[in-house]
């Protein structure tokens, strides 16, 4: 599922080729030395990507360093080394907070590798301009990683990519029909992040049109989801490509199960198809018992429970779930920028059921707790994780639950704050305010003449795509 590892294994098969031809007739040349060093880097680049592995980063960049001082004129090695340091576990914007600097928290290495990466990147295009476009990607990706806004997104992460798709021939020279499908599908998560929805899906297809068991196919299925909420898909259809995932491709290509169970009991509890719900859920707790799902599926099995009259059933899976996200909040020592928000939301979610199942308005006034924490600290929760805002649905679901409690009057503040911040806010909400501007105008309405409190929740508000 490693969208870099697929280009990097298609320019072995080049390198290595070209290894052989060169050591033939010039062993001791400079050029036959930065191959030999190169082609020693690219299987611990892979492997390190695939692993995390921050040694083999260390010593794949050791030897690309050596192939360069060898002969700073061989291309292969500059694209090598940009792999080297554009992958998230050198940089990423989670790993800092909404608005800031990565020098502000302190993240001034991730901004040397950025750096590093960009200028290997561009050394590598300059030295070999007839492959231009395998940079133009590298490019795309390190700005993908390193930018978390809607402009910086439109105007930074997308023209590379365009650009290089104007190259698909080059790509496919190079990377075979994976390095293809990786250029679509890093498109379409880049207008997912921007909460692009429809062009989400656009490139996702494009993307499986050219490997159908393409990368990032867990954000393909998503995609189907979030467009069913507003209607341009339908939760039918998502169901079968999610089946795709769990039944064929994931158990064939080895892919991380959780990643397609989660979407796949989303798509059938909407469908109505209960028991695949639990088979889903259960198997995510089989499979990984510290899944990044576990809370959202002990959500999703307590409301098929209370669907089966099962109502002490439910209330001990969402009292998991208040364990679990409680473990992604600063309460639990867990100061990852990306994960606070992701658990404040979750757990009140969690919190709002209970208050729903049980009747007990304590369980209300927590969830409150949490989402005004999300609808107060925009300069925590104003950002797109994994395609949600939990800045924006804290925010709606504070007025929820404000609603809940009996407070109409706050009820109304935060729904209109809800519809101020999508028609005001130009570096998250965009995508937003486009698909869902008019579902949060609803809830507005319905709070101001006094009748949230009896509203169901929509979906887009509990079916959290983390």
């Amino acid at each position: 599922m490693n969208k870099n590892a697929k280009i990097i294994v298609g320019i072995i098969c080049i390198i290595a080729t070209v290894a052989l031809a060169i050591n033939a007739y010039s062993t001791y040349t400079s050029k036959a030395t930065a191959i030999k060093y190169t082609n020693e880097a690219i299987p611990i680049v892979r492997d390190a990507i695939a692993n995390d592995n921050m040694t083999e980063y260390q010593e794949a960049e050791s030897l690309l360093k050596k192939a360069i001082n060898a002969d700073p004129n061989y291309p292969w090695a500059w694209y090598n080394l940009a792999n080297v340091y554009i992958n998230q576990d050198h940089f990423h914007h989670y790993d800092k907070y909404p608005y800031h600097t990565y020098e502000q928290d302190g993240l001034s290495d991730e901004q040397k590798y950025y750096d590093e990466g960009i200028h290997a990147a561009k050394k590598f295009m300059e030295l070999m301009p007839e492959a231009k476009a395998l940079g133009l990607v590298r490019i795309g990706d390190a700005n993908y990683f390193y930018y978390d806004s809607y402009p910086d997104r439109k105007n930074k992460v997308l023209p590379p990519y365009f650009e290089a798709s104007k190259n698909i021939k080059v790509l496919e020279k190079y990377g075979g029909k994976g390095a293809v499908s990786t250029l679509y599908a890093n498109i379409a998560r880049t207008y997912l992040a921007m909460d692009e929805f429809p062009k989400a899906l656009e490139y996702y297809n494009k993307s499986a049109e050219v490997v159908p068991e393409g990368p990032a196919y867990e954000h393909y299925i998503w995609s189907y989801i979030i467009n069913a909420e507003f209607g341009n898909s339908d939760y039918k259809t998502a169901n079968y490509f999610c089946h795709k995932f769990v039944d064929e491709y994931g158990p064939k290509e080895d892919w991380t199960m959780d990643l397609g169970m989660m979407p796949t009991a989303v798509s059938a509890y909407e469908l109505g198809k209960y028991d695949e719900v639990l088979k889903m859920c259960n198997g995510i707790f089989d499979y990984d018992s510290e899944s990044a799902y576990t809370g959202e599926a002990n959500r999703y099995i307590a409301m098929v429970d209370m669907k089966k009259g099962k109502k002490e059933d439910a209330i001990k899976h969402l009292m998991k779930n208040v364990e679990f996200s409680t473990s992604m909040t600063p309460e639990a020592g867990d100061d990852a920028p990306a994960d606070i928000p992701v658990g404040y939301y979750e757990r009140g979610l969690a919190y709002y059921y209970l208050g729903e199942y049980t009747g007990n308005k304590t369980y209300y006034q927590k969830a409150l707790k949490d989402f005004e924490y999300l609808a107060n600290n925009k300069n925590v929760s104003d950002r797109i994780i994994a395609h949600e805002n939990y800045y924006f649905l804290g925010t709606e679901m504070a007025a929820f639950t404000s609603a809940k409690l009996g407070n109409n009057e706050d009820a109304v503040k935060y729904a209109k704050k809800a519809v101020y911040e999508l028609n005001n806010d130009k570096l998250q909400l965009v995508g937003w305010n486009k698909y869902f501007g008019k579902y949060a105008n609803n809830i507005y309405e319905l709070a101001k003449e006094g009748k949230l409190s009896n509203s169901p929740l929509p979906s887009f508000l509990y079916q959290v795509e983390h």
